[in-house]
């Protein structure tokens, strides 16, 4: 039986890392083409002199066009928390989220049908809650190292992304006169990971 759940693990983390692959090559592709065209656009006197460097003016040049790029889509990163959760009259519980010295963006969806319920961009050092109804829930969650670029492209090419592997379940129990609500959250500490 151990080595059922060790080879699902695997097979989980590996297809998680798929992914994370497709997404970032779907929110990059504009860029990649760009660069591309760009290189096409090179004289060929120069494409002599990449040749005889063996390849560094090349990277180099795509290095300098990823900066320009990341600097043409860097906003402030504020704290935001969007909920589509409805505004019924049903029991809800909390999610709280708190980060230690990273900005972060949470992503909570339902567990049964994986719908995305809630976004939470949360700088350093910073808490925030918000409601959600009784059920079980997955939060993934994104970091990066370079400029804010929003939520269509987050941190550019130093985004990574992480799905939490804690369950996260809000529910109540009922006792004699009430009952009491359990909440969950997640808490990043990029220094211990």
């Amino acid at each position: 039986m151990g080595a059922n759940n060790k080879n699902s693990f695997f097979s989980q983390f590996g297809g998680m890392i798929i992914a994370v692959g497709v997404m970032v090559l779907l929110f990059y592709k504009d860029d990649l083409k760009r660069i591309k065209e760009n290189h096409q656009q090179i004289p060929n006197q120069q494409s002599i002199e990449n040749t005889n460097v063996n390849g560094l003016k090349e990277i180099e040049d795509f290095s300098q066009q990823q900066k320009i790029l990341e600097s043409q889509y860097a906003r402030p990163f504020v704290q935001n928390t969007m909920n589509n959760f409805p505004l019924d009259g049903s029991v809800k519980g909390s999610l709280t989220f708190t980060t230690k010295d990273k900005d972060a963006v949470f992503l909570v969806r339902d567990k049964m049908t994986n719908t995305l319920h809630v976004v939470v961009q949360l700088p350093k050092y910073s808490k925030a809650e918000t409601l959600a109804p009784l059920g079980e829930y997955t939060i993934e969650y994104a970091t990066g190292d370079g400029e804010w670029q929003g939520l269509d492209r987050f941190w550019g090419y130093s985004t990574q992304f992480y799905k939490s592997n804690h369950q996260h379940v809000i529910y109540r129990t009922d006792h004699g006169n009430g009952y009491t609500t359990y909440s969950t959250g997640i808490t990043l500490n990029t220094m211990t990971g």
